[in-house]
């Protein structure tokens, strides 16, 4: 029979080989633990690129948003005073329209009281003159003037 020196050395041999084999397992192992670590690396990497990129997008939205911002309120700043000027001139609008309608009101009148005179006969004051007025004329505001001279260049 053999030895019990021999068979130690036989159960160390096969140990030693089942060692082997397992190094061998862990170092493939742990080559490819490398591998994903490199891979992870570079994503960290490129997630840290993305996200200052993302910074400086943000930061460029920051700054055209304010510069819109200010245009935007001095556009709505003219536009109120465009407004405001308008608000006005319809005010003044409304104000000559009211005197329009009382010169006209008051030319309404004078013309149905010049209508419902008796005919006088004309005299050396009255006669009427080349053109066929009368030298004449009531006394008239200047209001009322103007809106004859208008109506008279309409006819």
């Amino acid at each position: 029979m053999m030895s019990l020196g021999l068979i130690s050395d036989f159960v160390l041999v096969a140990l030693l080989a089942v060692t082997l084999f397992y190094v061998m397992r862990l170092l493939r192992r742990l080559g490819e633990l490398q591998k994903d670590r490199e891979s992870f690396q570079k994503l960290i990497q490129d997630f840290s690129a993305a996200t200052q990129q993302a910074d400086r997008s943000l930061a460029d939205l920051r700054a055209g948003g304010d510069g819109i911002g200010r245009e935007l309120g001095e556009r709505i700043g003219r536009g109120q005073s465009v407004v405001a000027e308008l608000q006005r001139s319809s005010e003044d609008i409304k104000m000559l329209i009211v005197r329009a309608e009382s010169a006209a009101d008051r030319l309404e009148a004078q013309l149905g009281a010049s209508r419902q005179m008796p005919a006088v006969a004309p005299t050396a004051s009255s006669a009427p003159r080349a053109g066929g007025e009368s030298e004449h004329k009531p006394a008239q505001d200047p209001q009322t003037q103007a809106l004859l001279s208008a109506l008279g260049r309409i006819r």
